[in-house]
């Protein structure tokens, strides 16, 4: 199975020489000094999680993480700081530690961020969801998933077929009945149906306009 993959994204010769030789036993690690050309690499290679040593940057942090959330609206950022940086000055980020960290500390947090793969699996017409690992599959095409995709995934290969509303979603997914703003859910369900382009799988999310959608397969009926 494919590693997950991350983006280190700094200019600390030493803190690259600490942590990316522990990192690359887990995962495959692309390191990029500047900001376009770790743009390029996340345009290029599906990134899962990224870390940014934020004291060493020499560009817009803010427009940055914005770039890499447009070319990925599921991509994990993770903060390296410096002393006395303040998180409430910084753009939203999932996960963060203080220099000076121990790798263990690095490698646990990361754990928790991108769970070890396999276990159990729930499968529909050879389309394969494996709930542990996190990843989306069908026949040797593979894609990984946040935990959130993980969940709508779910919701939809439980119920195949079947229309699920937007309110139904709204709670499985993100435990609330509020439809104030769902482009969270918009956003899902534009990365699921271009999961299941990139993988070559013969299913659509296929909306029901004013009802919600239905996971439904394309293959020809027996």
């Amino acid at each position: 199975m494919r590693r997950y993959h991350i983006l280190w994204v700094g200019r600390s010769r030493s803190l690259e020489a600490k942590t990316l030789p522990a990192l690359r036993q887990h995962y495959e690690v692309s390191v990029a000094h500047g900001r376009r050309e770790a743009v390029d690499i996340c345009v290029a290679q599906e990134t899962h999680l990224t870390l940014i040593d934020v004291p060493t940057i020499r560009f817009d942090l803010e427009h940055f993480c914005a770039d890499l959330k447009t070319q990925n609206p599921s991509l994990l950022l993770f903060f390296f700081l410096g002393r006395g940086m303040r998180l409430d000055q910084l753009p939203r980020a999932n996960g963060h530690l203080r220099q000076a960290f121990t790798l263990r500390q690095l490698l646990g947090r990361l754990a928790r961020l991108l769970p070890e793969r396999g276990g159990e699996v729930i499968a529909w017409q050879g389309l394969q969801l494996h709930l542990d690992a996190h990843s989306l599959s069908w026949g040797t095409e593979e894609i990984l998933m946040t935990p959130r995709q993980g969940v709508l995934a779910k919701a939809f290969l439980e119920a195949p077929e079947q229309v699920l509303s937007r309110a139904l979603l709204m709670q499985e997914v993100w435990g609330t009945s509020y439809l104030g703003d769902t482009r969270t859910l918009d956003v899902h369900i534009h990365w699921l149906r271009s999961a299941l382009l990139t993988l070559k799988a013969p299913f659509q999310v296929r909306t029901h306009r004013g009802v919600g959608y239905a996971l439904v397969s394309l293959l020809p009926s027996s």
